[in-house]
């Protein structure tokens, strides 16, 4: 009775081995994602070939990025797994396969054969490989595929009946090949295709009638090609056609005989060309368009009539080109544009009524031109701007009223202008600003309420003016401010509380001015602050309180001063700094306990001043550190204070920035130190008195220059 049952147990493990194996077992190499146990990704796995043993149930299959360079006719042939009727010795085809992606391998060639019998299939991904050529009915079975991308192959041209059988196609890429001609023929029976890639290619020649067959064609991309023109029936039969892309070829003139009979046009792009002028009269044709993009173009003057009609226009780019004037009713019919790009032309003035159309425009770009002067109504009826910019212009002066109407603007440029004042009621209009760009102008004084209306600016910056003085309330009202630059300028002194208001700061810039040292109080309002840049300033001495409200600072750079030395409890409340630059200055000296609260603090520039030697412990408490600079000091390797730092640097050698040498001989501080004789300079670990005097010196200094200023 044992022999039977046995045999009975063996029998049935052999048939549960073969029958209902787990997915699981069959996947090595591969992996099976137990949410859907119809995938299998074999991605990057070094693979020359197919792997066997897949179950022929499996309904997307993903081998990019391996090794294969064949295809045989049995790799999509597998043991049955669900039917009954197949012996466990026989394959059977994958009928149920949706997906096949083999892109990124070595295939020279359609393999042909092989999927033949994947008459379900509905994506083929061949794109990344080698393929040179596509015969006639090489993949005539697969009636079912709706995308075939053979994107980055080696196609030079595409021969008639390469696409036979393909009636349900819908997506074709054959993008970064080298095919040069669209020929009569080869396209015409894909009449289902909606999407048609042939970007970077060779293409000079579209062959007239050749995409005649496309008749539910939407998208076609034929963006950086060698096109020097489309002859009169190049485009026919694309009567559905929604999106044209002609970007990046060498076309003079627009397309006129091939582009006409596309009445269902909706974003047509001609950038990145050379074309020299707009036809008048002929573009209003495409009554359906939204985007119209002759950006970086050579196009001088625009006709008065080349957009009239074109009331569905959303997005105009004339950008990059040559236009030195517009027309006054260049753009009066374009009543639902929102972007308009003039941005990178040679513009000198604009008419005061040529945007009196766009009432709908919410972007105009109208900076790196040569605008001197602005008319008081040029902007009357943009009641729905949010950004505007004028940067990179010549405007020397602003009309009082310019901007009164742009009650919805979020972003205004101004910056690299020539501005000297500013009206005092240039912004009182703009309550929804979040960012104002005034920097990089001539600025010298600011109207005490020239900000009063910004009650929701988030960024104001006013670096790289001729500024030196404030007054007292000029950012009263900015309760919302996050960001202030104001560096680049001539402060070397700021009114008591004049950043009182700013409560929720969190960049303030004050680096490249003339302060000599700052008021205690001066930031006792900026609770919120993450970042202070004083750096490039004349700073002597630093009052022991003035970062002493700063709890949320992260990063604080002081470098390029004159310090001498900081105080002590300098940065006793900073436990949240991360960086601290301190480098170029003059510091000879650091007290013991300068850094002790900065737990978090990551980086640190010390380099280039005058430290001989750390206190013992200064560097301990900075558990956090990631990176120090400490070379061009003048280490003194001669006396026993060096011993702590010595030590510090070997025990800490992956953070030290640099090489952190004795100028006595240039060897490396970290190394041991022998000192059996010491001269007699090193009767202590320091020079206090020494250190002292020079802080009693910076002082005086500091009384000198304020008496002198005063």
């Amino acid at each position: 009775m044992k022999k039977p049952l046995l045999l009975l147990t063996a029998l049935g493990l052999m048939l549960l081995s073969v029958r209902i194996c787990s997915l699981a077992d069959l996947c090595p190499p591969c992996e099976c994602p137990d949410s859907n146990p119809k995938i299998m990704w074999c991605i990057g796995k070094k693979l020359k070939t197919v792997p066997e043993n897949f179950p022929s149930d499996i309904q997307e299959l993903f081998l990019q990025h391996n090794n294969i360079s064949t295809i045989l006719p049995t790799d999509f042939l597998s043991y049955s797994s669900g039917q009954h009727n197949v012996t466990p010795s026989v394959k059977a085809p994958w009928r149920h396969l949706l997906t096949l992606d083999l892109s990124h391998n070595h295939l020279t060639s359609i393999p042909t054969e092989a999927l033949a019998a994947l008459t379900q299939m509905n994506k083929l991904y061949l794109n990344g490989n080698q393929i040179a050529s596509m015969s006639s009915d090489c993949l005539r079975s697969l009636t079912s595929l709706k995308e075939l991308h053979l994107s980055s192959n080696r196609l030079q041209s595409l021969n008639p009946g390469a696409f036979t059988g393909l009636s349900s196609l819908q997506t074709l890429t054959l993008s970064l090949n080298q095919i040069t001609t669209i020929t009569t023929g080869v396209l015409n029976e894909l009449d289902q295709l909606n999407l048609l890639q042939l970007n970077a290619n060779l293409i000079s020649v579209i062959q007239p009638g050749s995409l005649k067959g496309l008749k539910n064609l939407k998208q076609l991309y034929l963006r950086n090609n060698n096109i020097h023109f489309l002859t009169k029936g190049s485009l026919d039969g694309l009567g559905q056609l929604e999106v044209l892309s002609l970007s990046n070829n060498n076309i003079c003139s627009v397309p006129e005989e091939a582009l006409e009979n596309l009445k269902a046009l909706k974003d047509l792009y001609l950038n990145n060309n050379h074309i020299t002028f707009l036809p008048g009269r002929f573009l209003p044709k495409f009554e359906k368009l939204v985007i119209l993009d002759i950006s970086n173009n050579e196009i001088t003057n625009v006709p008065e009539d080349a957009f009239l009609g074109l009331t569905k226009l959303k997005r105009l780019d004339l950008s990059f080109n040559n236009l030195t004037t517009l027309p006054p009713t260049a753009f009066h019919e374009l009543e639902n544009l929102t972007v308009l790009n003039l941005y990178n032309n040679h513009i000198d003035s604009m008419p005061g009524l040529v945007l009196d159309g766009l009432t709908s425009l919410k972007e105009l770009h109208l900076d790196n031109n040569r605008i001197s002067h602005l008319p008081p109504e040029i902007f009357q009826k943009q009641f729905e701007l949010k950004e505007l910019q004028l940067d990179n212009n010549f405007l020397s002066s602003l009309p009082e009223a310019i901007f009164n109407n742009l009650i919805n603007l979020k972003t205004l440029y101004l910056d690299n202008n020539q501005l000297e004042s500013i009206p005092v009621t240039t912004f009182q209009s703009l309550g929804h600003l979040r960012e104002l760009q005034l920097e990089q102008n001539n600025v010298t004084s600011l109207p005490e309420s020239i900000f009063d209306g910004l009650t929701d600016l988030r960024i104001l910056q006013l670096n790289h003016n001729h500024l030196s003085v404030l007054p007292h309330n000029v950012f009263e009202h900015l309760a919302n401010l996050k960001e202030l630059q104001l560096s680049n300028n001539f402060f070397s002194a700021f009114p008591l509380g004049i950043f009182k208001n700013l409560k929720k700061l969190k960049e303030l810039h004050l680096d490249s001015n003339w302060f000599y040292t700052i008021e205690p109080t001066l930031f006792h309002d900026l609770q919120k602050l993450e970042e202070l840049q004083l750096q490039f300033n004349h700073l002597l001495y630093l009052p022991p309180g003035v970062f002493f409200n700063l709890q949320k600072l992260k990063k604080l750079q002081l470098h390029n001063n004159h310090l001498s030395t900081v105080p002590p409890e300098i940065f006793a409340k900073q436990q949240n700094l991360q960086e601290l630059h301190l480098d170029r200055n003059d510091i000879s000296s650091l007290p013991v306990t300068v850094f002790q609260n900065l737990a978090r603090l990551s980086l640190l520039h010390l380099n280039f001043n005058r430290l001989t030697n750390l206190s013992d412990g200064v560097l301990d408490s900075l558990v956090k550190l990631k990176q120090i600079h400490l070379y061009s000091n003048p280490w003194d390797c001669r006396c026993p204070s060096i011993l702590y730092l010595s030590r510090w640097l070997r025990k800490n050698p992956n953070i030290v920035q640099g090489e952190v040498e004795c100028p006595s001989d240039r060897s490396p501080v970290a190394s041991e130190k022998n000192f059996a004789s010491m001269p007699s300079r090193c009767s202590s670990a320091t020079n206090p008195s020494s250190s002292h005097l020079q802080t009693l010196f910076s002082i005086c200094c500091l009384l000198f220059l304020t008496i002198a200023f005063h």
